[in-house]
């Protein structure tokens, strides 16, 4: 029996076109975080320079964007960041996991990171930075691929499959090294370790020379909503090191875990 398809309604007559350019801006934006000139926004977005100028000036005096020390290059700014995760519930979760994350940084002595999954990419939210001379260091909002670092990883291992398989689907698997893991069957194996381990690993796989090991945080309902994890070069953050590691971190994942309603038992 054929079933009937759910159509979305649709509010395009109530529409406001500069609310909705401006919307096309941001997401453009989003998409190339080393920003971009006023030129470039024009271009990709397909609308006049003076349209875009006019949107860029409100989104930059409202705070949602910024231009670099060069005057030209716009991008997104911390305020839009904290705003979309704080939407999501998780500036709470800054708020739960901050002191472990802390925790983290003094074992290990390396830059303690948490992240959160955003379309296909995961998305730098908050960070206590080593006290080490030489440090690994990320600005809020950066992008992290899936499939070559540790809260990618961390995160797709534990969503449901219909969702893990829909995410491998749209993985590029760009390589960036010869450590880097290139096909799906490769990632879904990865994958599966990281499941039963319960933390994942990053083995130069997309910078030679940094390690990086890490662990999900899951909501209420059991569901991965976010990562924590550590980076540091390979002399310091050494392979034999990161199984014990990564226990100390899952062990405090599970304490972020537990504060926002998960609980095993």
């Amino acid at each position: 029996m054929a079933t009937k398809k759910t159509k979305t309604k649709s509010y395009e007559r109530y529409h406001i076109p500069n609310l909705t350019r401006a919307l096309s801006i941001l997401e453009i934006l989003a998409k190339h975080p080393d920003g971009m000139t006023l030129g470039e926004i024009s271009r990709e977005a397909k609308f006049t320079k003076n349209s875009v100028f006019r949107i860029i000036c409100t989104l930059q005096d409202c705070g949602y964007v910024r231009k670099d020390s060069d005057d030209r290059t716009i991008k997104i700014s911390r305020k839009l960041v904290a705003l979309g995760y704080s939407s999501l519930g998780e500036g709470n979760l800054v708020e739960k996991s901050i002191d472990l994350m802390r925790a983290v940084r003094d074992r290990v002595n390396e830059t303690t990171m948490l992240g959160s999954l955003l379309e296909d990419e995961c998305v730098l939210i908050e960070q206590v930075p080593s006290r080490q001379p030489f440090k690994f260091m990320g600005e809020i909002g950066m992008r992290f691929n899936l499939h070559a670092s540790v809260p990618g990883k961390a995160i797709v291992a534990f969503l449901p499959k219909s969702e893990q398989d829909a995410i491998i689907k749209r993985i590029e698997f760009k390589r960036f090294n010869a450590n880097t893991i290139t096909d799906a069957e490769s990632f879904r194996k990865e994958l599966k370790l990281t499941k039963e381990r319960g933390y994942a690993l990053d083995l130069n796989e997309e910078i030679v020379g940094v390690h990086c090991v890490g662990a999900p945080v899951f909501d209420a309902h059991g569901y991965p909503i976010a990562a924590i994890w550590c980076t540091g070069p390979s002399e310091r953050l050494k392979r034999e090191d990161l199984d014990s590691v990564g226990e100390f971190i899952k062990q405090q994942a599970m304490i972020i875990s537990n504060r926002l309603g998960y609980d095993l038992i």
